[in-house]
């Protein structure tokens, strides 16, 4: 067996024979003055007095002060300062209480490293997450989305602002209750997000240490709401136009935007998204997040479809048109701008579609959003006896897991003559009997 004494000396020859002089020399303010660089090389000066306390000289001039020590099977050099910023004297002090350190077995440079985990903000933890990969669906190991980044950011400005720039170490499980509790007063849905969005990012701190390494936490204080059953119970939203309403509705829609700005725009756009289930990103995107419109390259009006590019899930969604929306488009393009489908012909879009809804409200008495049409459009298709599968192609949902889903192939021209269906049904005359008429 070769003796490891031998075996660290081949090493410091080989170290040194790469470029690098060693020497040893009282280290004072005299000599740390006096020594000079060695053109390219780097130089090792060892004091004669403490073992591993040294000055370490660039090629450039840089002089340094460290100290270097063996720690179980490492060994640790550990820069002590610049010999302009501190002088050999307190360097020395310095070498001193680190020897001791040394001997005690404590590794300065994971001290450090630990130091500075501890210290770790939630916002640095929050920035952490939002930077880390996708974790489960379609794209994961990728990037978040844009928008993703940016709910996650606003909710933890919004819901923890008083947090943000502690340690999470100092967030803790009665903080966690306590909080909790007053945000679900005011909306147990936004309650529940910001505490799903505070577990994974503190899950992704203590899931991200190199190997050997100790977490920052050893355990997430969000999991005091499992132990507590304190998550609130937030029932799926129900809102959507009644369906013997929907007549009343899409004949308020045509003749009952007049006089707001961009009248035209809005009726199109609240019908097609009636008859489609579409997302209101998908027709106006979002600047912040960086989607674009729809554009009219995304619309085959000969082959009456439509392509939404990248939507929710990650993937695009081809979706076939029913013939009076093929007939609505056609109209739209003759008297509104080349580039996107819901401008007028300036290219201004509207903002926001709530002023629609507004009106919308005051003349038929039906209170909606605009993902209210897109539960209205899946609940005609339920109605009208579609079968789930073609629901979520129509709709664009991810199967989960459903394994069966995995089985059923759902065709295009299958989904055309649904899409069809379900327009027919929902521009329908309105039933004398039942409408209660325009306000």
């Amino acid at each position: 067996m070769i003796p490891w004494r031998f075996y660290v000396r081949c090493l410091q020859i080989a170290y040194m024979a790469d470029g690098m002089t060693e020497k040893r020399l009282k280290l004072t303010k005299t000599s740390v003055a006096a020594v000079a660089a060695e053109a390219g090389k780097q130089t090792l000066i060892w004091d004669t007095e403490i073992r591993g306390f040294g000055l370490r000289i660039a090629p450039g001039g840089a002089k340094a002060f460290v100290m270097q020590r063996r720690v179980g099977r490492l060994t640790r050099r550990v820069t002590i300062g610049r010999a302009d910023d501190i002088t050999a004297e307190a360097a020395r002090k310095q070498a001193t209480i680190l020897a001791a350190e040394f001997a005690n077995g404590v590794d300065p440079v994971q001290a450090k490293q630990a130091a500075a985990r501890s210290a770790l903000t939630l916002r640095q933890a929050m920035d952490a997450y939002v930077s880390a990969p996708k974790k489960k669906g379609i794209g994961k190991g990728g990037e978040k989305k844009a928008r993703t980044q940016r709910d996650i950011r606003l909710v933890f400005e919004r819901k923890f602002p008083d947090w943000l720039d502690s340690p999470i170490t100092e967030i803790t499980e009665g903080m966690v209750k306590e909080r909790h509790a007053a945000l679900a007063k005011v909306s147990p849905a936004q309650a529940n997000l910001a505490f799903r969005y505070l577990r994974a990012a503190m899950n992704n701190v203590m899931a991200d240490v190199d190997e050997g390494q100790a977490p920052v936490i050893k355990a997430n204080p969000v999991t005091r709401l499992n132990r507590t059953n304190q998550w609130a119970d937030v029932r799926p939203a129900k809102g959507r136009i009644p369906d013997k309403m929907i007549p009343e509705w899409v004949e308020a829609a045509k003749i009952g935007l007049e006089g707001l700005g961009n009248s035209s725009e809005m009726r199109d756009a609240v019908l097609f998204m009636l008859l489609t289930g579409a997302r209101i990103g998908e027709l106006f995107g979002s600047k912040a997040d960086g989607y674009a419109p729809l554009r009219w390259a995304s619309v085959d009006l000969r082959q009456a479809k439509v392509t939404f590019l990248d939507t929710k899930n990650r993937l695009d969604h081809e979706l076939p048109l029913p013939r009076q929306l093929v007939a609505l488009l056609k109209q739209r393009k003759e008297r509104v701008g080349p580039e996107y489908v819901f401008s007028d012909e300036k290219g201004r879009m509207p903002s926001d579609l709530r002023p629609a809804f507004r009106r919308l409200a005051a003349l038929t008495g039906i209170d909606i959003t605009a993902h209210d049409l897109r539960r209205t459009f899946a609940s005609t298709a339920s109605k009208l006896d579609i079968s789930t599968y073609k629901v979520k192609a129509l709709t664009n949902h991810i199967s989960g897991n459903d394994v069966t889903a995995d089985y059923v192939e759902v065709e295009f021209e299958d989904l055309r003559e649904a899409m069809q269906k379900i327009a027919d049904h929902m521009l329908r005359e309105p039933d004398q009997d039942s409408a209660h008429g325009i306000r």
